[in-house]
């Protein structure tokens, strides 16, 4: 049974799912699909060609789907689309793509967005992840699964983070953060080494880790020939890509974004 409090405004074009609950004072725009047993708490704004998943609850004063920041882009039919289960915390943000990119931005499931936190235009999120609160993403950042993105931290655009990586509160993201790596505050820290906790809270045993230690420190040791003969160093090891960890940081920094890969200090 959907319930639709009498203050909220629901465009008669909108698709609705089951069990949806829209609150007081909630907008929503035309082009907008909301899946089922998702919950909107009050005063929320959903715009734009955006498609919720399923289960997602969002809570007041955040505004999904609107217009791309960005002077350039003028792209009515761009896309927000959002996975399932996720929790959008109080004011925030989430914007469709531009016409300067392929003008869709993709969210995933089982992610929890914490108050005030902003993903831009074009970007790519994957699931299970963690923005506290303030945590800013500009637009065309890619962020892996199971990645923590600290309260205050700022990406820069076209930055990747990888998968599992943790970014420390108050940090400025400017190169791409491998995955499984830290960067630990600091308007510009360096790599701060691995997610160690988060590997094993993962489930990785101590063999995959103490693999993946053993590549990192070869990765990283700037006295052992250029960065591109140090990666070509641990790719031709049969034994250390047999590591999927291993091969998973490979893949990403054999693949860097115009930011290139953020080394230690």
């Amino acid at each position: 049974m959907i319930k639709i409090h009498p203050s909220a405004i629901v465009d008669s074009h909108a698709e609705i799912g089951e069990d949806v609950e829209i609150g007081p004072y909630c907008v929503i725009g035309p082009n907008v699909k909301i899946g089922a047993g998702t919950r909107l708490i009050s005063h929320v704004t959903v715009d734009g060609y955006t498609t919720m998943g399923e289960r997602n609850t969002v809570y007041p004063f955040a505004a999904l789907g609107c217009l791309a920041q960005h002077k350039r882009s003028d792209a009515p039919d761009a896309q927000l689309i959002i996975g399932d289960d996720n929790v959008f915390r109080e004011h925030v943000t989430a914007h469709v793509g531009s016409d300067v990119d392929n003008k869709i931005t993709t969210i995933g499931s089982r992610n929890w967005f914490l108050v005030a936190s902003h993903i831009a235009h074009d970007c790519v999120v994957g699931n299970d992840i963690v923005m506290s609160n303030n945590a800013t993403l500009a637009g065309h950042v890619h962020v892996g699964d199971k990645a923590i993105i600290g309260g205050l931290s700022a990406v820069l655009q076209f930055t990747r983070i990888g998968t599992g990586a943790m970014i420390g509160g108050m940090s400025g993201v400017t190169r791409d953060v491998i995955p499984f790596g830290i960067q630990m505050g600091g308007a510009r820290a360096g790599l701060g080494g691995l997610n160690l906790i988060g590997l094993q809270r993962a489930g990785f045993d101590k063999p995959t880790i103490l693999g993946l230690q053993q590549a990192y420190k070869i990765l990283f040791n700037k006295e052992d020939g250029t960065f591109s003969e140090r990666i070509q160093k641990v790719a031709g090891d049969m034994v250390m890509m047999a590591n999927p960890l291993v091969a998973e940081v490979i893949k990403f920094v054999q693949n860097p974004s115009k930011n290139n890969i953020l080394q230690p200090e």
